[in-house]
């Protein structure tokens, strides 16, 4: 039964070939999984099935990639942690179709190396190897590399055998720094030739900042100690590796020291995955921190957002609306502002496209960098009159935009230009530049300066995130980024990205949060809204805001709450709940009411939005940020109304 469950295709073509094709593939070593372009599965061998302990029912074709994903992560496959937090970081890795290798260590200590590619036609097959006995080897070789330099100092030509094939840069020095013997690995670090390198000093190979480091460990291995120790080291061809040396003193029969053993492996990897890991956490702690404060925090706002507004209407002096009433009102929307962007950092926050005047972004940018980039630095703006509105999130953009602007400071030192231009592209996108006229990059920079964590600027307190994040950004945004650079001659970053349809604007298309145009909007008017939130200061600002607009409001303080209403009470016309409660969240109220009541228009309201983010919301219904009040209500439900519509057409279509 396993046997078919393992082997079975999901399409049937040349049957005779197609069952060779499933025997070969059942009795190889490696284990493979084929998913489709909806990543459900389409193929996996028994080879597969017996290294990842799957049952027969995740086993079969058409199986979601989530349910296999759910199954490791409940049985600790991948650490500690939250199993739905997992689940969703991995299927969203997976919905990107990188090619990708990795090792991964099982509960029960067999070690995996998995890696992955995406198949021309959509999916992906995934290659699960296992290498347990290679690592265990490779541990074990590292163990007797140190024991036998050790025990064959008296047999040059044994250790020159073994020293060969040894991954590790391996030399023998004498007492005055000499070196007397090097293997091929160390040689060819510095671009020479063995015997090139014999009879040559330390000081003359070194560079003189790796010679000063060393020289403090050669020092105490003079006085017979062992030292081991970790230091970067400057190659000749401009690479900068991180390394760990043995250092062994070798010993006379009077116990004086003749020379010394040296052994270097390369643990720039090592370090790299270290250096990744602790910025993980440290990303993940500021999400799950900015998060619990933006529901809290946006939910205060709500609150004094709300009860501004209607005092600044009712305030009859103009001038003390003016003065007090207006600046706590514009202060409110900043902070909600503000919190936006750090749930953007924190990577908490979905991208919120709308049309941006690039221009008006530049101007805005230069004056908040200004004042940081050092008077000898000169700030151009080169704006294009013909450039058409970007479509993008503006936060992110104008984080972006930062990070480019420091960077071109860093690469001036202070004295110089950085222009900022933009301009029309081709095919429907626009064109933003940030050049300066400093020292440019050589092709190995140009080729890693968007790697995470790689800087070029390793002597400050800089994370290497920079342009990462700024790639990421105009790709999640279905744009490029691209860099022209050479020594001497400056460094241009081009984004390009979509330019603005504003053709639904004037057809009175549906319209996103910030979006120029005539917005529709749900008629409150004598209409029964049932408003769900656990804070009571909430409603309560929210009950006062559509019922000033015409509508007559019940309330919940849970999504169970709301159900009972909803069973028992007539003539509810829409549905506004909070998504994070008590009892029943707001995610599962909407999916209730959709089984239930699949015509009634539900809109939900988020302090951080990472719902939308993490593709939990249910189908038809949309999300509003906090706060908001009751015009951006309307707007949603009318979102909410059309959505509802277009499920229902597709129904009606899928029928017939």
């Amino acid at each position: 039964m396993r046997e078919e469950a393992c082997g079975a295709m999901s399409v049937e073509f040349l049957p005779d070939t197609l069952d060779m094709l499933k025997a070969g593939l059942d009795r190889i070593d490696q284990g493979l999984t084929l998913f489709d372009a909806d990543l459900r599965l389409v193929f996996v061998n028994e080879r597969a099935c017996d290294l990842l302990d799957l049952p027969e029912e995740l086993s079969r074709p058409g199986t979601p990639f989530e349910a296999l994903i759910r199954w490791n992560a409940m049985r600790g496959e991948y650490g500690a942690g939250e199993v739905e937090d997992m689940v969703a970081e991995r299927v969203r890795t997976a919905r990107l179709f990188r090619s990708h290798t990795l090792e991964r260590v099982r509960p029960n200590g067999v070690v995996l190396n998995v890696s992955g590619w995406p198949l021309p036609g959509g999916g992906f097959a995934t290659l699960y190897s296992d290498i347990t006995v290679q690592r265990r080897r490779e541990l074990e070789l590292e163990r007797r590399i140190l024991k036998r330099t050790e025990e064959l100092r008296q047999s040059e030509e044994r250790l020159r055998s073994i020293a060969s094939e040894v991954p590790a840069g391996i030399a023998y020095l004498d007492v005055d720094g000499i070196f007397r013997f090097v293997n091929r690995r160390f040689a060819r670090a510095y671009q020479l030739d063995m015997h090139d390198l014999v009879g040559r000093s330390e000081r003359d190979i070194l560079s003189p900042d790796t010679w000063a480091r060393v020289q403090p460990f050669f020092a105490r291995a003079r006085m017979g100690d062992a030292q081991t120790f970790d230091i970067p080291i400057h190659f000749p061809d401009g690479r900068t590796l991180e390394t760990r040396t043995f250092l062994r003193p070798d010993r006379a029969a009077d116990d004086s020291v003749n020379g010394f053993y040296v052994l270097t492996v390369n643990i720039t990897r090592e370090k790299m995955a270290a250096t990744a890991l602790a910025q993980a956490q440290k990303m993940e702690t500021l999400g799950q921190l900015s998060s619990g404060i933006a529901h809290d925090f946006n939910n205060l706002l709500t609150i004094i957002l709300g009860n501004l507004k209607p005092l600044a209407e009712r305030i009859g002096d103009d001038d003390l609306r003016r003065e007090m009433v207006d600046p706590a009102i514009r202060a409110t929307r900043r902070g909600a502002d503000l919190m936006r962007r750090l749930l953007a950092v924190a990577r908490r926050q979905p991208l919120s496209p709308v049309p941006i005047d690039l221009c008006d972004c530049a101007r805005t940018i230069a004056d908040l960098v200004r004042p940081s980039i050092g008077e000898d630095t000169e700030l151009v703006l080169d704006c294009g009159s013909d450039t058409p509105l970007a479509h993008a999130d503006p936060a992110l953009l104008e984080t972006s935009l930062i990070n480019l602007v420091i960077n071109a400071a860093d690469a001036i030192g202070g004295r110089g230009t950085i222009t900022i231009g933009t301009q029309a592209g081709i095919d429907g996108t626009v064109a933003i530049t940030v050049s300066d006229d400093g020292e440019g990059m050589d092709e190995t920079r140009r080729a890693r300066i968007f790697e995470p964590f790689y800087s070029t600027k390793p002597g400050q307190e800089r994370s290497g995130l920079g342009l990462t994040m700024v790639q990421g950004f105009v790709t999640d945004s279905g744009g490029t980024i691209a860099v022209a650079s050479e020594p001497g001659e400056g460094t241009v970053f081009t984004l390009t990205l979509p330019a603005a349809d504003l053709s639904a604007n004037a057809s009175g298309a549906e319209q996103e949060d910030g979006v120029a145009g005539a917005t529709p909007t749900f008629p409150l008017t004598g209409k029964l809204v049932l408003l769900v939130d656990d804070e009571e200061a909430v409603r309560h600002v929210l009950r006062r805001d559509l019922v000033a607009s015409g509508a007559h409001v019940l309330e919940a303080s849970n999504g169970a709450e709301a159900l009972d209403l909803l069973e028992g009470v007539p003539g509810i016309a829409a549905v506004v709940s909070d998504v994070s409660m008590p009892v029943m969240g707001g995610l599962a109220l909407a999916v209730a009411i959709r089984r239930s009541w699949p015509t009634l228009p539900v809109a939900l309201l988020s302090g951080y939005g990472a719902e939308a983010m993490d593709g939990a919301l249910p189908a038809g219904v949309p999300l509003m940020h906090k706060p908001v009040d009751a015009a951006g209500i309307a707007a949603t439900l009318a979102i909410a109304v059309a959505r509802v519509e277009e499920m229902r057409n597709a129904d009606r279509e899928t029928m017939n």
